[in-house]
């Protein structure tokens, strides 16, 4: 049998493009001069734009950054709800965040101070706005210090305005900077610790000592359940789950890490039956829910 073989031929359609490079002395100076213009003209706006610039910059030192009359005269300090701080002070604004007080609000870059003032680490936030003609207003929020931490290993020492560290309820750590949060800070209860390692207590983060956080949580609930007569005024920390504390009246407590609300609690109660039958107590076990161990003091 025959077979039909049948082709098919595809037409290409091809372009053929004529490509003349014509080139003169005259032409090569002309292109030249074109790509020169345009190399003038945007140097000349370049330097226009400079120039300008210096101009504003001049203008704007002579009219606002050097002008006496924008002079600082005003530097009040406030609160967030308009109140006066209770701790921090100009003086240490003006050591700590690098403050001028004699330039102009201008000169002041509000930015770079508002975060230098963040960065004390006895403030939590702050804002620096201007009020023409010459008032730079700062509004702070401070931290409220609710402890004393001591660390003799770390050389933090108690109730020591040089060496000793304050703690806020959120567990920050921050120096006694000023002499109204010294005056404060006197009667507050003593956090020692033996065990911390110098990564775990520094100025300006908060405490990640173990033992030191569930301390801050004895204070937080000791202040809630117990009246100010009766507070806690020393804790120590003895171990991975024993902590030892003493009231301001001198009664030793043993709590543990953990249950920590109910041996408050159970402290609360035992006060007032104490109080209600007349006897001084000594000592009390708190961490046995039941048959809690108690001495009582001797009366003489």
């Amino acid at each position: 049998m025959l077979q039909r073989h049948t082709s098919s031929r595809t037409k290409k359609s091809r372009q053929r493009m004529l490509s003349l490079k014509v080139s003169s002395p005259r032409i090569v100076f002309l292109d030249f001069l074109k790509v020169g213009t345009k190399a003038v003209k945007y140097s000349l706006l370049v330097a226009l734009m400079v120039g300008v610039g210096a101009i504003l910059n001049f203008g704007w030192q002579k009219l606002f950054v050097e002008n006496e009359e924008f002079t600082i005269n005003e530097l009040p300090l406030k609160t967030f709800d308009g109140k006066e701080p209770r701790f921090l002070s100009h003086e240490r604004i003006v050591k700590k965040a690098g403050l001028d007080p004699q330039a102009t609000i201008f000169a002041i870059d509000a930015d770079e101070l508002r975060a230098a003032l963040e960065q004390l680490p006895e403030l939590t936030s702050a804002k620096v706005s201007r009020r023409l003609p010459g008032t730079l207003k700062i509004e702070v929020a401070e931290r409220e210090p609710v402890a004393w931490i001591a660390c003799p290993a770390l050389g933090i020492r108690e109730r020591d305005r040089e060496l000793g560290l304050l703690v806020d309820r959120d567990g920050i750590a921050f120096q006694c900077a000023s002499d109204a949060l010294w005056t404060f800070a006197q009667k507050l209860p003593i956090l020692t610790t033996s065990a911390a390692d110098s990564e775990e207590i520094v100025e300006g983060q908060p405490v990640s000592d173990k033992g030191l956080k569930y301390a801050l949580k004895l204070i937080e609930l000791s202040s809630t359940h117990l009246a100010d007569d009766q507070r806690l005024m020393r804790i120590e920390i003895q171990d991975e789950i024993i902590l030892e504390a003493k009231t301001i009246d001198g009664i030793s407590l043993t709590f543990s890490f953990y249950d920590l609300e109910r041996q408050v609690s159970d402290f609360s109660d035992i006060l007032a039956h104490a109080q209600y039958s007349g006897r001084e107590l000594k000592k009390i076990n708190l961490i046995p829910r039941r048959f809690v161990p108690v001495q009582y003091q001797r009366n003489l």
